[in-house]
């Protein structure tokens, strides 16, 4: 590999760098950026500062991007019976983060950097993810082997494998002995959780807000809005169908369709119908979902497309997602479901089928969104956006949080949504960090359009960042970055009206935070569980604490126990789980719901998830 004839000093080959797995082509290509920009920095004389920026970026982006893929093969590999593999690439990958930090602390050092070490990195590079390497295998394994239920989640596998082999315990002591804890009872302050169901909390919240924008649904390549008012019509007429078939008021319906208004519809039409949805992740495996179904005693199921036989055979009826019933509803039963009832069984896609499943109740549900609302406040007439499954408990509860402000829901395309963005200007964003990352390659492709001067002001987006986050402020040169990069930017990218930028499922990696406040974007992380109805704990923007998950919502308690494991209690925990007997007991107990993670609280007096 050498520099081509449009003057790159690395050149990106599909044919030739490819790995067939989008997440890690995207780092790759991130890395070759990262090199030219250097290579640019150095050969045209740019400051010292703005070298050092690079090498910095280089340095953080490299680790981030060996431990996401490292995380990866290390689950491949073992599943492949090649470990060893594994740790032969990871050497590789050690040996090419040593150069790049060799390359930053002479810089720092005042020492001079070749062109020449410059070459030996790009060419390690090219021979690192270059066809027949070892990225191209473990990609042939993803094609092939993994299934389509699989979720990507950074840090855990990679923190489970490395583990100690004296772990931290985590104790749950027997019923009889209660609870010990080992630090003080974080109290989030009191909360109001309205009385009864979620299908008489949403006529209160129509009678309020009727005619407001509820929802903004994409059709033929426009967003159009529905109130509302038609939102509980169409609801409530899908209920009445869903009565005139075999279901009946307590029945179990399992939901398996991608998110879009129509899942919201039929969601709340359960509620009004008294039945219970249960939501099925819509990538998971034909046999997932039929462990779900066994589980649960779903009655019923309403999918999108083509139902395998072994799934129309576990229920009593089938309903297709594309063509709901509907039926003039005489009455609606689930207007007078009392709020201890169960309102939807949950189940956390990191888990397995016969391993989970929670019942949450009216009162969970609608203290959930009221938390939210409590804590994360806007006024009627504001966007969020629901991108995710809403199989996701946090997605759905961020639904309701919007209703509850008169706000609307606008459902963006899973793959489309970084895209969708600039059409709906969202006030609230609801993602996780997989929808930031995608975000950030995005606008790093963008910034990388840019003609030189702007990318030379704007380059320093993560160090500003990180002096934001860290409470160092911000250098005078900001202003204009700001002003002629970053501003434009969030425009561009449908940003600007952000409020509140949410991130939840896991803690954000620290270049992808630090990018993002320095981008001008405020991002907050949500700590919260399918146990806990997804809420828990928030680290807001403007009071961030790094590596805190934050204080505890309205209405949450939070403590670490005798053993050290985070405890969470109040209406948000969740009211049961399928099997009391063999699960509950271990979970649950004097009203704390045992996390299974371990806690800590830190000198600053912050809490904090143990490495």
């Amino acid at each position: 590999m050498g520099t081509d004839s449009t003057g790159k000093f690395a050149e990106w080959d599909d044919e030739r760098y490819s790995t067939n797995v989008e997440r890690f082509d995207e780092q790759h290509k991130r890395l070759f950026g990262l090199l030219n920009d250097l290579h640019t920095a150095m050969n045209e004389g740019h400051s010292e500062e703005e070298v050092g920026d690079i090498l910095r970026e280089l340095e953080r982006y490299t680790e981030y991007h060996f431990g996401d893929e490292e995380e990866f093969m290390q689950n491949c590999g073992y599943a492949m019976d090649c470990s060893d593999c594994f740790y032969n690439h990871r050497e590789m990958h050690e040996e090419f983060a040593g150069k790049v930090q060799e390359l930053r602390e002479k810089h720092e050092n005042g020492e001079y950097v070749t062109m020449e070490v410059l070459t030996v990195a790009r060419d390690w590079l090219d021979a690192h993810i270059a066809a027949g390497d070892e990225d191209q295998n473990y990609a042939d394994y993803f094609q092939t082997e993994v299934s389509d239920d699989y979720e990507y989640e950074p840090g855990q596998l990679y923190q489970d494998r490395t583990a100690s082999d004296d772990p931290v315990p985590v104790d749950r002591q027997s019923e009889a002995a209660g609870v010990r804890l080992d630090s003080d009872i974080y109290d989030g302050g009191s909360l109001s959780v309205p009385d009864g169901s979620v299908a008489a909390w949403f006529e209160d919240i129509v009678a309020n807000h009727g005619d407001r924008t509820a929802a903004l649904v994409r059709d033929d390549g426009e967003f159009v809005e529905r109130s509302f008012e038609e939102l509980a019509e169409r609801a409530k007429a899908v209920a009445g169908g869903l009565l005139s078939t075999e279901l009946r008021p307590g029945d179990r319906l399992a939901i398996r369709a991608q998110s879009q208004y129509e899942w919201s519809v039929l969601d709340l039409a359960c509620h009004f119908a008294g039945l219970v949805p249960v939501a099925l992740y819509p990538s998971a495996s034909d046999d997932r979902a039929a462990q779900i179904i066994e589980r649960t005693g779903a009655t019923g199921l309403v999918a999108a497309g083509d139902v395998a036989e072994d799934l129309a055979m576990a229920v009593e009826i089938v309903l297709d997602f594309e063509a709901l019933p509907t039926a003039e509803a005489r009455v609606l039963p689930g207007l007078q479901t009392d709020g201890d009832e169960v309102a939807t069984v949950a189940f956390d896609v990191a888990s397995p089928a016969e391993k989970a499943g929670c019942a949450l109740t009216h009162r969970n549900m609608l203290a959930a969104a009221e938390s939210l609302r409590e804590g994360l406040p806007t006024g009627p007439g504001a966007t969020g956006t629901c991108s995710l499954p809403l199989a996701h408990i946090y997605q759905r509860v961020s639904t309701y949080y919007l209703w509850a402000t008169g706000s609307a829901v606008a459902y963006l395309g899973a793959e489309e949504f970084v895209d969708q963005l600039a059409a709906v200007k969202p006030d609230v964003l609801v993602g996780v960090p997989k929808m930031y990352q995608q975000l950030y390659g995005e606008i790093q492709d963008r910034l990388g359009d840019m003609g030189w001067m702007k990318r030379k002001v704007g380059g320093r987006v993560a160090s500003y960042g990180e002096g934001i986050v860290e409470g160092r402020g911000t250098p005078l040169k900001y202003r204009a970055a700001n002003r002629l990069v970053y501003k434009p930017l969030r425009q561009e990218m449908g940003l600007s009206n952000l409020t509140y930028a949410l991130s939840g499922t896991g803690q954000l990696d620290d270049h992808l935070l630090y990018f993002f406040r320095g981008l001008g974007v405020p991002i907050c992380e949500l700590y919260g569980s399918v146990g806990t109805t997804g809420v828990g704990a928030l680290n807001p923007a403007d009071s961030y604490v790094e590596e805190s998950i934050g204080d505890p919502m309205p209405g949450v308690e939070i403590a670490v126990s005798e053993n050290r494991e985070l405890l969470v209690r109040g209406p948000t925990v969740l009211g049961g789980f399928l099997d009391d007997d063999r699960t509950g007991t271990q979970t649950l107990r004097d009203d704390w719901y045992h996390t299974g993670e371990v806690g800590e609280v830190g000198p600053d007096g912050k809490l904090s998830l143990a490495e």
